[in-house]
């Protein structure tokens, strides 16, 4: 099976970190930020080109013949929501929700306190906002009312745990079977999954993923190829972001 990782357009958080210090950016950012107007623009995109024609003709590790996806997971994030929908109506792909696949942290405000940071956890939307704004999206039926996340900030020692978790469920439900498998994510939890995947033992490093750039991993068997990373043809010059 072929896995494509695909991260969410330009989001608000995204442009306030790139025009403000760290410390503005903390006092400006949204816990669950929406998509700004480049960033609706990136998805487009992206969806128009995972959706050209595909014509299968053997191994084809830069997806020269198309994409032809079989399946579509985006987080519960709203730009990622945003971005799974632009993909899903170039498509005709049903986007289902994957919860697990959230940007590290989940969904929380943070104050400072003191010099010191404060984390406060927040609810998200809850089950009837999806259905109300998202009505194709398909998502889990016990999804709570009260908020999808409604709890703390995620430990960062959560991270990685989550991550394999997130591997191990793909591969369940995708092995043995000829899929291309989009997912709609971040990259926090894109440089986790990775690291999980490739056993990255490094004390610092970062994995860069631009806004709507794709990454392909091709599994088959036991046996694993990373064809690319942070795929930004398709994206014109003031779209890299």
């Amino acid at each position: 099976m072929q896995l494509y990782f695909i991260r969410h357009g330009q989001s608000t958080n995204n442009k306030v970190w790139d025009e403000e210090d760290n410390d503005r950016y903390f006092e400006s950012r949204d816990s669950d930020p929406d998509l700004t107007t480049a960033g609706i623009e990136q998805a487009e995109v992206v969806a128009k080109y995972l959706a050209q024609p595909y014509s299968p003709s053997g191994w084809d590790p830069q997806n020269r013949n198309g994409f032809g996806l079989t399946h579509l997971y985006c987080s519960l994030m709203i730009r990622a929501i945003k971005t799974g929908k632009a993909i899903a109506d170039q498509t005709g792909l049903p986007l289902v929700a994957m919860p697990e696949v959230h940007e590290t942290g989940g969904i929380f405000d943070m104050i400072q306190t003191d010099g010191e940071p404060i984390f406060i956890g927040k609810p998200g939307p809850g089950k009837s906002f999806f259905q109300e704004n998202f009505p194709e999206l398909i998502i889990p039926e016990d999804l709570p009312e009260e908020g999808w996340w409604n709890r703390e900030k995620e430990k960062r020692e959560n991270y990685l745990k989550r991550a394999q978790t997130v591997i191990d469920l793909l591969i369940e439900r995708h092995r043995g079977h000829d899929h291309r498998v989009g997912v709609v994510m971040h990259n926090g939890i894109f440089a986790r999954m990775i690291t999980a995947m490739l056993n990255i033992q490094a004390e610092k490093y970062w994995l860069l993923m631009n806004n709507c750039a794709i990454s392909r991993v091709d599994l088959d068997g036991g046996e694993m190829v990373v064809s690319y990373m942070n795929k930004t043809d398709h994206l014109p010059d003031h779209l890299i972001t």
